[in-house]
């Protein structure tokens, strides 16, 4: 199996979503999948300018001259890509948002009416890999994702695809304390559960319900979160206005 990870944190490895993808390339790999990371942040990669021309002057190809197209065929030749992102706004980032507008080349134009009761785009002769989503997010629950969610399933629904897995984590922040005793034994036992999703994924190209529902615990209450997370914006803020 061949997976690749289209990682759009600006962040880039230093990232909350990293710590998720890092372990589950490991898991993947230890299954014995191909498993590649792309960091969209160190791509050029533009806006889409909407001029219509991989669908009409050059179909299946972008007028603009960036990374773009070498990303798409690392897309078109995987059997799954994992679609990995911060929470902005209660969506994707901005660089996972213009990479998704870019995909343009790899549609049909022409309209027809899908099975869910949407109107789509004329499936293509190329077969769409499946997709999976990794997704983190500063507030403690883990419906903060939701959004996300119902959009990369819609966008798998209109590419004739399906999302086999997703894993989002709320408290995001805390993926990166290892070193805090509290918090040390709880992220290590996270991180092997990631892991053994990924391996599930491989080998049965979903997530069982027991590790799902491991992955879905929160790290502390979310009272408990709120409260240090308030004290610590308090002390920036308090920080700042002493400089």
């Amino acid at each position: 199996m061949k997976i690749t990870i289209f990682y759009s944190s600006i962040h880039k490895t230093d990232g909350n979503t990293y710590v998720i993808i890092d372990e589950f390339a490991k898991g993947a790999k230890e299954a014995g999948a191909e498993v590649e990371v792309v960091l969209l942040a160190e791509k050029k990669i533009n806006n889409c300018i909407a001029c219509m021309k991989c669908w009409t002057k050059t179909p299946g190809k972008c007028s603009l001259k960036d990374d773009m197209a070498g990303l798409l065929e690392k897309f078109m030749q995987s059997d799954l890509v994992v679609m990995a992102t911060p929470v902005y706004v209660h969506n994707v980032s901005g660089i996972m948002k213009t990479f998704l507008d870019r995909m343009m080349p790899i549609i049909d134009p022409h309209l027809v009416k899908m099975g869910n009761g949407y109107t789509g785009h004329r499936k293509t002769d190329a077969d769409y890999p499946k997709f999976g989503v990794i997704a983190t997010g500063g507030f403690p629950e883990q419906k903060c994702c939701e959004f996300i969610s119902g959009y990369f399933n819609r966008i798998a629904l209109d590419l004739y695809s399906q999302v086999i897995f997703e894993i989002y984590k709320g408290e995001a922040v805390l993926l990166k304390m290892d070193e805090n005793p509290g918090l040390r034994s709880l992220l290590a036992e996270y991180k092997q559960n990631v892991r053994k999703a990924a391996k599930e994924v491989v080998e049965n190209m979903k997530i069982s319900a027991d590790t799902t529902e491991k992955l879905d615990q929160p790290f502390i209450p979310e009272e408990t979160y709120i409260e240090l997370a308030n004290q610590y914006w308090d002390s920036r803020i308090a920080h700042y206005q002493k400089s």
